[in-house]
């Protein structure tokens, strides 16, 4: 099997022959090829910038799949108005988030013809090109998780509170651009998969009121639109979806058709694969803003063999992270690893 093979068929509910990776990297790849954050992802990107990189950290990982491009949350943000701060060696952030003032939420449709949308498009077009062998991810923000980057978290939960009518309609075109988007990207490029990044839509932030209400409907949009180019959904909330009261959520999650469910930190891996491993595949293992940052080597490796051995023979089981991985992240700790991933096959456990 060859990396594209191996991931799809993990989302197929099919056991592949080893163990799939996706560490679903979006800026750890500058690390690798050296390259500034506003001189890729500033202005109007640079696609060649960031398809470069993107390849030299697949070069170096050889990760069974990789989102096309160097992604950034809120990509969308300064074309409808607000601000985006971009640190020479860091991670892209919002400052200003461009519906903060709901005066100014006017919910029109995004021209992707403008911006960074036409350059980003080009770099999952490029990475396609150079990967045929490896699966092609393009990443969306969940309902709520766009909702909060364009009208700031604190001014969405009063929304819900006070005014309940203004939240739907965020949620709803924050959805909506998650669609454009998706479909924008597929007529560029050959894409295997989408991915759900919802770190706002979090059970434990908003309440689960809230994640059946804006969540679960914003989701089973997001699949509808995935489905209807031809490819499988990866859902990826934040907050422990395993406890005994968030439990039945996952229920909810499996009614919106998503073929695939990444937990995060904090979750039990033996209840959800328990619960849930038969009815669609699940994605996840070593913490990442823990173990994985902080390291040492032999913590990497005892965690990363755990989440292995529970998921052995991996039938509808990717590896990952508990969340994606940005630049600062120590590429020797990643490539370690990895190691303990590859070679896991060949140690008698």
């Amino acid at each position: 099997m060859n990396g594209r093979e191996r991931f799809l068929s993990a989302l197929r509910l099919e056991t592949p022959d080893l163990p799939p990776v996706f560490l679903r990297d979006l800026t750890l790849g500058l690390d690798q090829s050296g390259l500034t954050t506003p001189e890729v992802c500033a202005g109007d990107y640079d696609a060649r910038k960031a398809a470069e990189s993107v390849l030299a950290l697949h070069q170096r990982l050889g990760q069974d799949a990789v989102v096309g491009c160097i992604h950034y949350v809120g990509m969308e943000v300064e074309a409808l108005g607000g601000e985006v701060r971009f640190p020479e060696r860091g991670i892209p952030s919002v400052v200003r988030h461009p519906f903060q003032d709901a005066a100014d939420a006017t919910f029109e449709p995004l021209d992707l013809r403008r911006g960074p949308f036409p350059q980003v498009i080009e770099c999952y077009r490029l990475v396609s090109q150079q990967l045929p062998d490896t699966a092609l991810v393009c990443n969306l923000e969940g309902p709520l998780t766009r909702a909060a980057l364009l009208r700031g978290m604190e001014n969405l939960a009063l929304d819900m509170h006070f005014d309940p009518g203004l939240a739907s309609s965020l949620v709803s075109y924050a959805t909506e651009l998650g669609e454009d988007y998706l479909r924008e990207v597929a007529s560029r490029a050959d894409l295997d998969c989408s991915f759900i990044a919802a770190a706002s839509d979090n059970p434990d932030i908003f309440g689960r009121e809230a994640f059946l209400e804006h969540t679960i409907p914003g989701v089973a949009r997001l699949r509808r639109a995935a489905e209807g180019i031809g490819i499988p959904t990866v859902f990826h909330p934040h907050g422990n979806l395993s406890s005994r009261e968030n439990l039945p959520l996952m229920d909810e999650v499996v009614a919106t058709g998503t073929e695939g469910f990444q937990f995060a930190e904090g979750n039990d891996e033996k209840v959800l694969k328990a619960k849930f491993g038969g009815r669609m595949a699940l994605l996840g293992g070593i913490d990442a803003f823990s173990t994985l940052l902080l390291g040492p080597p032999n913590k990497i490796a005892r965690e990363t063999e755990g989440y292995l051995r529970t998921f052995r023979p991996w039938k509808g089981y990717v590896f990952m992270c508990s969340c994606s991985l940005h630049r600062g992240m120590p590429l020797e700790h990643v490539d370690h690893m990895m190691r303990c991933v590859r070679e896991f096959t060949k140690k008698d456990i």
